[in-house]
């Protein structure tokens, strides 16, 4: 089945999208070993051969499927996000005090982060391939979004263009805890605490009743309503 254009334009479409089981792991093979060859060899180093020859599939599967590796690449960054975001939508806020269920539940995001796989790789591979950047101002918008709806629900009462301003300022403090992980050589668990205090402390005013700031307010341009909270 031919596949329509992916985000990422044309010339990083998918070629064909699977409709088998057989295709799909197929496929999921690819991507995974495309991880594993952009962990290996870095965004520059990988091809589509290597990748191949990691997924255990001729080059021709390859690009049966992708017309390049940057579409692999594509098609693995915009998977892991993905993912990111159903979990972020699907995880409740826990009972009890407000802000420690908000420091709660973006702690088990950044863990769903890690835990899904989302690694030093996907992280560079977004300053090296200009191809994803588009997606991940759609992804920060999208948890700008699902943030806001956790703070309408722990009853913060700005207008939605305030309460997606500054919840977008919290989220991209999420790449400061990327860039300690690089200067300390590892994922060190204080970063992920860390960031939940930081997430707690911005939003704040959002909770306690205080003003909303005055706008202009950033705006989502991807979406005009806050996630749906459930």
């Amino acid at each position: 089945m031919r596949a329509a254009a992916a985000s990422g334009g044309d010339a990083l479409a998918l070629r064909n999208t699977p409709s088998q089981r057989r295709a799909h792991q197929r496929m999921a093979a690819i991507l995974e070993a495309a991880h594993a060859v952009l962990r290996r060899d870095g965004a520059e180093a990988a091809t589509a051969t290597a990748i191949a020859q990691e997924a255990g599939v001729a080059v021709g599967s390859f690009y049966h499927y992708f017309p390049n590796k940057e579409a692999a690449f594509l098609a693995l960054y915009e998977g892991k996000l993905a993912e990111l975001r159903a979990f972020a939508a699907a995880t409740p806020l826990a009972a009890g005090d407000r802000r420690e269920a908000l420091r709660a539940w973006v702690i088990a995001l950044k863990e769903e982060e890690l835990r899904i796989g989302f690694d030093f790789a996907l992280f560079d591979a977004v300053h090296h391939y200009g191809k994803l950047s588009p997606i991940a101002s759609r992804h920060a918008e999208a948890m700008a979004l699902a943030t806001a709806a956790r703070a309408r629900q722990l009853g913060s009462a700005w207008s939605d263009a305030a309460l997606f301003d500054i919840c977008l300022s919290a989220f991209f403090m999420n790449g400061s805890s990327w860039l300690y992980w690089r200067a300390s050589g590892g994922y060190a668990p204080r970063a992920i605490t860390r960031l939940a205090d930081a997430v707690v402390a911005v939003l704040e005013p959002a909770l306690d009743g205080s003003p909303e700031p005055p706008g202009p307010h950033l705006t989502p341009q991807g979406e005009d309503r806050l996630l749906d909270g459930a």
